[in-house]
């Protein structure tokens, strides 16, 4: 019978508390241990018909453990709230699951259901257990349900509260004139023949034309990459050259060259202008910050079609009239300016969105840092790619820093990894509309170490470390430095 009883128990408990089960396991079941004896009435009461409240916590005083309150061991283990921050049916992460309707503990997989919620809790929205059950454990029904009430985005609210001014469109083509590198090219010359790339492509001109060389589209534009080369402005070449169609006879034809881009680059000047307007209009109620970095026409024209191919999915634009701070549409008088209001999208979204690429800046690594630090949900969307995949699985499963600690509570919190355009999507959804959905894994070769995580990326957004010196001077000292 004692056997019977320390194989149910540590099948039970190995899921979530394997070094103790080992412990229990290694127990001389002779003696009078008062935490196994506990144990072993606990699982007796439920083969009897029911683990009732009064019950389960003598059972936790007997092992010198705090006991819960009423609403405490009903919220958890009794019902199944709808309006908690995830859908607590979907715990086990199959078919739906709630107890039915009972007053007490009947079966293991009901206690199993509500001690994996739990856990969920502390780990999302504490980052220990000890500190969750110690503060969860004295409140009353009502109480911990209008806790978690606050951990909610407002849904309803997003669908209903109708549409706004949106920034004004900006032709794809057109966007990497409002880059940083553009306007710092155009607002530093005041005309077009005194631009840097202008005159990059004319001093190409005039080497050809002394070396008695024709100015074919193919010799001007080697020519000019190689002064940009020579000259640390290859970048610049990049974003501003533009291909002529036919042999140049004059300078005044390669000026030509670039007069439509200089018309075009001061209409979407004054549209990126407005734009920021309008976005810092409705930042208080801004839903996604996409974090991007470009150098080339190529990369704004791919960035426009990945967000118009996200943003304008029906299951966000007609559910929520989603909100989006595109980075690529706005545009500052001063670059001081427009890194303070990066900043305050940043801090103001309800989500950031991270366009992993296959070169990154300091610019949107330190967007994606801001948002994991202020405990905000971080989508990082690879391209879809072989080189995609290989960043998929770096950030996904072995980068340290996919995984920032939130300043203010301590708790970790973790970026979901996707390489698809469909995930990015319903994570998106799933967030807005309090759907998330985790799963409870333990590390591989790890004691009691925990890894909550994202169910459809697999992404590990919460971390309980078995590391006693580690968790003690962490939990110590974090919550005391200023």
């Amino acid at each position: 019978m004692a056997t019977d009883l320390t194989s149910r128990l540590g099948a039970v408990f190995n899921s979530y508390f394997p070094s103790f089960a080992r412990g229990l396991a290694s127990r001389d079941l002779l003696t009078d241990d008062d935490l196994y004896q506990a144990l072993v009435e606990g699982l007796l009461a439920i083969d009897e018909g029911g683990l009732s409240w009064s019950r389960i916590n003598q059972s936790l005083h007997r092992a010198s453990e705090a006991g819960m309150s009423e609403g405490f061991f009903r919220y958890y283990f009794l019902e199944s709230p709808d309006h908690h921050p995830y859908p607590v049916r979907r715990a086990f992460g199959r078919e739906d699951y709630s107890p039915a309707k009972a007053d007490e503990i009947r079966t293991i997989q009901q206690f199993q259901w509500g001690l994996r919620r739990f856990m969920y809790d502390a780990m999302l929205y504490w980052g220990n257990f000890r500190q969750a059950y110690g503060e969860l454990r004295r409140r009353s029904f009502d109480d911990i349900l209008g806790f978690f009430a606050t951990k909610r985005f407002d849904d309803a609210l997003l669908r209903r509260r109708g549409a706004v001014r949106e920034p004004s469109a900006i032709a794809k083509d057109n966007r990497y004139l409002i880059s940083e590198m553009a306007c710092k090219t155009y607002d530093a010359s005041g005309s077009l023949e005194s631009s840097q790339h202008v005159k990059l492509a004319l001093q190409a001109f005039d080497q050809l034309r002394a070396a008695g060389q024709p100015a074919t589209p193919g010799a001007l534009k080697a020519k000019t990459e190689e002064l940009a080369k020579g000259q640390g402005q290859l970048g610049l070449f990049e974003l501003m050259y533009e291909d002529a169609s036919d042999t140049l006879k004059t300078e005044a034809e390669v000026v030509a060259l670039y007069s439509g881009q200089w018309k075009a680059s001061q209409a979407a000047r004054r549209a990126a202008l407005d734009n920021t307007r309008v976005y810092l209009s409705f930042c208080n109620d801004l839903d996604v910050y996409v974090a991007t970095s470009m150098r080339s026409r190529q990369d704004f024209r791919e960035m426009g079609d990945t967000c118009e191919k996200i943003f304008t999915s029906p299951l966000l634009r007609n559910e929520y009239h989603i909100r989006y701070f595109d980075p690529t549409l706005s545009a500052a008088l001063h670059h001081e300016d427009k890194g303070i209001i990066e900043c305050l999208m940043v801090k103001t979204a309800k989500v950031l969105l991270y366009f992993a690429q296959h070169k990154e800046s300091f610019g949107k690594v330190s967007e994606c840092a801001m948002a994991l630090s202020l405990g905000k949900p971080v989508i990082i969307l690879c391209p879809d790619d072989s080189r995609g995949l290989e960043l998929y699985h770096f950030y996904r499963d072995a980068h340290p820093l996919t995984r920032l600690v939130q300043f203010t509570t301590g708790i970790v919190n973790g970026a979901m990894i996707t390489h698809s355009f469909d995930q990015a999507v319903i994570l998106l959804e799933r967030i807005l509309s309090n759907r998330m959905e985790y799963d409870l894994a333990q590390k591989s070769g790890a004691e009691s170490y925990f890894l909550l995580k994202e169910r459809l990326t697999g992404s590990t957004v919460r971390v309980v470390t078995d590391d006693q010196l580690l968790t003690e001077t962490f939990w110590n000292n974090w919550h005391g430095i200023s």
